[in-house]
C-alpha cells in the first residue's frame, strides 16, 4: 500500500516539476513581449493593443504553474521560529492540523467555486472586455489547473507530515 502511495506522490512531483519548467519559458516570452512593446511605443510611437493582455496572461501562467513546484522544493516563505522549538511529532501534528483546517478547506472551496465559473466561461466562449478582447476561458482554465496542482502537492505534503507524525521520521519519496 505504501509503495503505491509513494509512486503516486512521485507522479505528482514529476508532473509539477515538468509543468513548472515548461511554464518558466513564458517568462522569456514575457520579457520579449515587453521589450517589443517598449520599443514600439517609444521608438515608433506605435503602442500595441495586445501587450497588456499578453503580459497578464504570460505572467499568470508562470506564476500559477510554479506555485506547486515551489512548495515541492521548499521555496515558499514560512515562519518556523516557534515551530522548530517543538519535538518532531508536535511539529507534524500542528502541520497536519493546519493543513486540514486551513489549507484544504480554503483551496478545496476555491476550486469548488472556480470549476463552475470555468465551465460557464467555456460555454459562452468568454472574452476580455478590454484591450483587443482576447478569450479568457483558457486563462481561467490554466488558473484552475494550477490550483489543482497546488492542492495535489498539498496532498503530498500532508502525507509526508502524517507519516512524520505517525512514525517520527521523514518519508523519503525520491
Amino acid at each position: 500500500m505504501m509503495k503505491t502511495v509513494i509512486a503516486m506522490m512521485k507522479i505528482v512531483d514529476v508532473f509539477n516539476e515538468k509543468i513548472a519548467r515548461i511554464a518558466s519559458y513564458c517568462l522569456i516570452l514575457l520579457i520579449l513581449s515587453l521589450v517589443y512593446e517598449v520599443f514600439a511605443r517609444y521608438a515608433f510611437n506605435a503602442p500595441t493593443a495586445w501587450s497588456s493582455d499578453a503580459t497578464y496572461f504570460l505572467c499568470s501562467i508562470a506564476l500559477i504553474f510554479a506555485m506547486a513546484y515551489t512548495w515541492q522544493t521548499g521555496g515558499h516563505v514560512s515562519v518556523d521560529m516557534i515551530l522548530v522549538k517543538f519535538p518532531v511529532k508536535v511539529q507534524a501534528f500542528l502541520n497536519v492540523f493546519f493543513m486540514l483546517t486551513l489549507f484544504f478547506l480554503c483551496w478545496v472551496m476555491i476550486v469548488w467555486a472556480m470549476a463552475p465559473n470555468v465551465i460557464e466561461s467555456w460555454r459562452i466562449l468568454e472574452r476580455s472586455s478590454i484591450g483587443y478582447f482576447p478569450p479568457i476561458y483558457p486563462y481561467k482554465t490554466w488558473i484552475l489547473i494550477g490550483t489543482l496542482m497546488l492542492v495535489l502537492q498539498g496532498v503530498n505534503v500532508f502525507i509526508k507530515e502524517l507519516y512524520r507524525l505517525l512514525k517520527g521520521k521523514e518519508l523519503i519519496v525520491s
